[in-house]
């Protein structure tokens, strides 16, 4: 299995894949977020998740990329996940990401969106697609930085861009607390806290 160890000064982080047997943890998770941060991610409320959902974020589709970031304890703190869609031209991906209020703004969501753009790469992904509320600014921000002027498509809600993966100008740097073993990429970087 794919790990990777965050070392922060609360402990230690694992990102790791997700898939059915988190579905508790994964439930427990989404019934922790504050409603702003379900509906930044999900569009609305969403707790408790329904089995539908539930069962899309633990992987149940079988086309998606799930990771989940723990804390010490084992506790879901983020989500993220990629599935993947064929496409008439280029391979595409949806990505979503969330994660949980107290640990927001802390660079654990970008670094995750790193991680998750790195393996659809690996899979032959061309490209992402990225659905995003306009006053969601947090992630505004991070696709500006990582996709300088990237067009957005406007929906009856949302702002759509479709970034190619090989158009990431700024990758999103690794946060000085984050030690990365190997995701099943070449590129494994180490750091560690100052």
């Amino acid at each position: 299995m794919d790990r990777i160890l965050v070392g922060s000064s609360g402990g230690q982080l694992l990102v790791r894949q997700a898939g059915p047997a988190d579905a508790t943890s994964i439930r427990e998770f989404v019934c922790g977020l504050s409603a702003r941060t379900q509906r930044f991610r999900f569009f609305a409320g969403v707790a408790p998740p329904s089995s539908g959902l539930l069962r899309a974020l633990c992987g149940g589709s079988g086309r998606a990329d799930i990771l989940v970031v723990t804390d010490s304890q084992g506790t879901v703190i983020a989500h993220g996940m990629a599935a993947d869609e064929p496409a008439a031209g280029p391979f595409e991906t949806s990505v979503g990401l969330v994660v949980a209020d107290s640990w927001q703004r802390r660079g654990v969501g970008a670094w995750l969106l790193s991680a998750l753009v790195g393996r659809a790469a690996r899979r032959g992904v061309g490209s992402l697609v990225l659905d995003v509320l306009p006053d969601n600014h947090v992630m505004l921000g991070i696709i500006a930085r990582r996709w300088p002027g990237a067009p957005a498509e406007r929906t009856a809600d949302a702002l759509v861009f479709r970034p190619a993966i090989g158009a990431a100008t700024h990758p999103i740097p690794i946060p000085a607390f984050v030690t990365v073993g190997d995701l099943g990429g070449s590129h494994a970087a180490h750091r560690t806290a100052a």
